[in-house]
């Protein structure tokens, strides 16, 4: 594992946030100051259900443990000084990103050259591994962001292990293999799935999947039902990575020889 996993923070949207619409964004988004106990950020505030505000927290601290270039979640308390909409009293929770400053691919215009750059980025099968892994059937150009010369993050995990799939079920898609590594030679896709398999899904087996709750105070805003049913699904679905991910890549020969 590249780095422990961190605790995510929480806190309060501050008075003169501005609707964002990036390619008519399915939750309303906000661009929005927040104050937490470090200090004052700028993040992308959306307002979502609380089961997706805990998908969207595991899959960041987890894909951050692990190395993976996505922003810093946060828990964001919104009140009616912070918007409108909400009652005088109460206050909604939300999920906050911290603002990675990058326009989306989609914002940009994908192109060939784009393509290619997205495919020698050093992060991209492992990003590919993961959204099977946590299966994630929501990755698009809208939420891959570039930095203009060789860097790519990644954003928007919240439809992800959805409690209508089991842990040994593929996804309909994933965007990421479906588009770069199903279209290799079956000798090229043996070779893809040999370093998956050995550099990359064995750091799932490490994850302490037991401390996803305390990381995320899921158990602040969530039945501990629900919070157990992603800690399981994911830790099933540990065990079905590499049959998920062949199948995935389409790979026809096994046992091939280098």
């Amino acid at each position: 594992m590249e780095n422990e996993m961190e605790q995510v923070q929480v806190g309060l949207m501050l008075p003169g946030s501005k609707l964002f619409s990036d390619n008519n964004n399915i939750n309303q988004t906000f661009k929005s100051h927040v104050q937490t106990h470090e200090g004052v950020v700028q993040a992308y505030v959306k307002l979502i259900p609380n089961r997706e505000i805990y998908i969207e927290c595991v899959c960041a601290v987890i894909g951050r443990s692990l190395g993976l270039s996505i922003p810093k979640p946060l828990i964001v308390k919104v009140n009616h000084e912070s918007l409108a909409s909400v009652d005088s009293g109460e206050y909604l929770l939300a999920f906050g990103s911290e603002d990675s400053i990058y326009p989306s691919l989609k914002r940009r215009g994908i192109d060939k050259e784009l393509v290619e750059k997205l495919e020698n980025f050093k992060q991209t099968l492992d990003v590919g591994v993961f959204d099977e892994w946590i299966a994630n059937p929501d990755r698009h150009g809208g939420n891959i962001l570039f930095d203009g010369s060789k860097n790519f993050t990644f954003i928007d995990h919240g439809l992800s292990i959805s409690d209508n799939l089991s842990a040994h079920e593929p996804t309909d898609s994933n965007i990421i293999v479906d588009t770069l590594y199903t279209i290799k030679s079956e000798f090229e896709k043996y070779k893809i799935n040999r370093e998956a398999q050995s550099t990359i899904m064995p750091l799932y087996s490490e994850i302490q999947l037991s401390l996803l709750s305390e990381k995320t105070y899921a158990t602040s805003y969530l039945k501990s039902n629900e919070v157990l049913s992603v800690i399981n699904f994911l830790e099933e679905r540990t065990k079905k990575i590499n049959s998920l991910f062949e199948a995935r890549l389409k790979l026809k020969q096994q046992g091939l020889a280098i």
